[in-house]
This record gives C-alpha cells, structure tokens and sequence, in this order.
C-alpha cells in the first residue's frame, strides 16, 4: 500500500506539473523553437557515463555533465568536487551531484590530473543543470595520454541522435522505477520529456539504479590513459 501511494502521488505531481505547463504555453507569446535538449554543442565529446570533454588550450580538458545527468538531477544542492592536483582514472568516481541527502556518483571518462575547478559550483551548484555545457562545467584535466582521448566517445551529430536515445531509455526507466507492473509514460511536455529533476522523487534505490543504468561506462580503460 506505501509503494502504490508512493506511486499514485509520483503521477500526481507529473500530471499537475503537466497541466502547469500547458497553461503557461497557451499565455505566453508565440516564439521560435526551443533547441532540441539533447542539443551538443560544436567541439563536445560525450562519453557512454555521461559527461562531456571539450579541449581547452588554457586549461587541459574541460569536463563536465551531459544534458541527461542535468535533467535527470535538476538542481542540485550540492558538488562534490575532486581536488586539485588528484589523479583520477577512467571509470572510476570523478564528482557527486546531491539533492535531498541522495547522490549521483559520476565517473570520469578520462584518466588524469585534475588541474582546475569550477568554484563558482560552491555557492551555485544549479548551474549544473542550468547550463551544463557552459557555467556548469566541473573540472579540467591533464591527461595522462592525449592520444586516442577521442576514439570512444561521440561528437557532433551521433552525439545528438545517441543523447536522445538516452533520454527515451531514461523515461522508460522512471516507468519501470514508479509502476514496474503498469506501462505508465512518465512525461511532462509534449515530445516525451521527464519532468526536470525526475529523480528527487526516486528512492536512493532509485539514484543507485540510475547509475548502474546510465552510468557506467560499458569499457571505461583506454581512454586518455
């Protein structure tokens, strides 16, 4: 009964936020197209654990989170950083994205030396999900080795087309995590989106299998190390 009223009031909140959203469309005035969420910008290579890395003369690899990661979260109450001068290595936990004393441990997909920090994500940590290939990004890293840094993750159109596969597979996965036993499409906007922040309302069980899900790289090794 606890589960099912869980469930029931999960819905809820998606239906109300649904009708919100609606009504603020039919009030506001006509525009152009939003971009498409799953946009990538020009010269950003993401990785199958969902973080990006876009090379940065001044600094290294700038890295941070994709548009799924930041969707999936929301806003974030807090990052966990890595140090600087740590060396981190493919695969393995780089930084942790935490809201209602839950978190997401995200994997690096390069092996280096952290050489730079966000600061600015101390005090506004939703900046992660705000603009998550902008002011949102986490730290820069010296690679270990820069060749074949690229080889395994995607850029520019394959990159777009793979993200909005992903975001497919994550509406799919919140149907599995609210009603297992029902086929319930748990969408806010017209196109099939998740409500933003989708996962506040998950259990932490429900964080966990996020990241098992979507987080983990199937063959993290090779890259830039």
């Amino acid at each position: 009964m606890v589960a099912l009223f869980v469930a029931l009031m999960f819905i809820g909140f998606v239906l109300t936020d649904l009708v919100v959203q609606r009504v603020r469309a039919q009030r506001a005035p006509v525009s152009a197209p939003a971009k498409p969420i799953w946009g990538v910008p020009k010269g950003f290579y993401l990785s199958e654990g969902h973080t990006w890395s876009h090379p940065d003369s001044s600094v290294g690899i700038r890295v941070g989170v994709d548009a799924l990661v930041a969707h999936a979260v929301g806003a974030a109450e807090n990052v966990r950083l890595p140090k600087i001068g740590e060396l981190v290595e493919a695969g393995q936990p780089l930084l942790g994205l935490g809201r209602q004393g839950c978190e997401l441990k995200i994997p690096s997909s390069i092996s280096g030396r952290v050489v730079a920090l966000n600061t600015r994500l101390a005090k506004r940590p939703q900046l992660v999900a705000q603009d998550p290939y902008g002011s949102g990004w986490i730290c820069a890293i010296t690679p270990v080795q820069s060749d074949g840094c690229f080889a395994s993750v995607r850029s520019g159109e394959k990159a777009v087309l793979w993200l909005e596969q992903e975001f497919d597979r994550f509406r799919e996965f919140l149907s599995q995590q609210v009603l297992p036993d029902l086929d319930v499409s748990v969408t806010v906007q017209d196109g099939g989106l998740p409500v933003v922040g989708s996962l506040r309302e998950l259990p932490l069980r429900g964080w966990r299998a996020f990241e098992a899900e979507f987080l983990a790289p199937a063959n993290p090794k090779g890259r830039c190390g």
